[in-house]
């Protein structure tokens, strides 16, 4: 049986301006913040302040790397430097576990000792005496 599957499981709807609602929820979030400041704080620190935020807001909405967002990388990255570190040795090993070694192989010449001459069978004998005994009796009928 087959079974339809659904392709751009990760993309998210698009709203309005081409924005997310997570993206456009972190933009109204930037602008109420530099409303605040703006009567905060005066012009001069206001620009600056709103320069660095601004920044930061836009690259964390819209730069990814790796399919990760900049805050999801950050989080990572605090995670790596003040997690635990196990730090495992393992010794090289050759590409196969067994390691060939060639060594000299010494000729050792062998003695030849006369051949021995087995002594012939009683059994052979016993079975030429059968044959010929079953010969006689055939001729003679």
């Amino acid at each position: 049986m087959q079974f339809t599957v659904p392709k751009f499981l990760e993309r998210e709807s698009v709203i309005a301006f081409g924005l997310t609602f997570k993206n456009l929820a972190i933009m109204a979030g930037l602008g109420f913040i530099l409303f605040v400041l703006y009567y905060i704080l005066p012009k001069v620190v206001f620009v600056l302040l709103a320069i660095i935020l601004g920044g930061s807001f836009l690259a964390a909405t819209f730069i990814k790397v790796g399919g990760q967002t900049l805050p999801q990388i950050i989080y990572h990255s605090f995670g790596f430097l003040l997690g635990g570190r196990i730090y495992v040795w393992n010794k090289a090993r050759a590409s196969s576990p067994v390691s060939l070694v060639q060594k000299k192989v010494k000729k050792i010449e062998k003695k030849e000792a006369p051949l021995k001459m087995a002594p012939q069978s009683r059994l052979s004998s016993l079975g030429s005496r059968l044959d010929f005994s079953s010969q006689k009796e055939q001729d003679d009928m």
